[in-house]
């Protein structure tokens, strides 16, 4: 169940993509001042500590540190390479090799 408030992202098999339009283009069209349209609201949600060891002192770390934008720019910065990587030409991808 989903709140009132909670948006709907469309899924990789949403209609909208069936033709010319990706669902690539999509989150490139969002990158990067519209970053937080795309990205998953638990990953936006500074206050969602789960119970994993791990994730909780991740957690902790960030709201220690005040760090709502080191959040998204980190965020940014992953959607960025996933939006270099998944270039339609393989010549416009991202090198690997470094």
């Amino acid at each position: 169940n989903s709140g009132p408030l909670e948006r709907r992202r469309p899924k990789p098999t949403d209609e909208r993509f069936n033709g010319e339009f990706t669902l690539r283009q999509w989150v490139a069209e969002a990158f990067p001042l519209a970053i937080s349209d795309v990205i998953d609201d638990h990953l936006l949600k500074q206050n969602n500590c789960e119970t994993n060891s791990d994730h909780v002192a991740k957690c902790h770390l960030l709201k220690q540190n005040n760090s709502e934008t080191v959040l998204n720019e980190l965020l940014v910065m992953i959607m960025e390479t996933g939006l270099s990587c998944s270039r339609k030409a393989p010549i416009e991808r991202m090198d690997m090799k470094g």
